[in-house]
């Protein structure tokens, strides 16, 4: 009786987040993947930027060009052409969304 008591609560638990909601801001972890990426064009109105970034594996993501939303708090004056970065991003409902970004270390 127990084993089919857990098994319940974890098929709940991975259910949880197919109800159509935003349950992110509750904690929940994403997937989430990091690597290199170089800025080719980036527009701060609208948060978005194009980048030519390695492979994502975490996202199911070859190495491609694509356009990102760059999420509020992270700083847009990273996002200028032609700059190197490590980025973290997320898949979301509207794409994949920078979540985290800095510099790319000097090697």
């Amino acid at each position: 009786m127990n084993m089919i008591f857990a098994l319940a609560l974890l098929t709940l638990a991975v259910d949880h987040g197919n109800d159509g909601h935003d349950h992110h801001h509750h904690g929940e972890m994403a997937a989430r993947s990091t690597a290199a990426a170089d800025v080719r064009t980036s527009d701060a109105n609208a948060r978005t930027a194009l980048l030519r970034h390695e492979a994502l594996p975490e996202l199911g993501m070859p190495a491609m060009v694509m356009e990102f939303s760059i999420a509020e708090g992270v700083d847009m004056t990273l996002f200028e052409p032609g700059a190197a970065l490590t980025i973290t991003a997320t898949m979301g409902e509207s794409g994949l969304t920078v979540i985290e970004a800095e510099p790319e270390a000097a090697e």
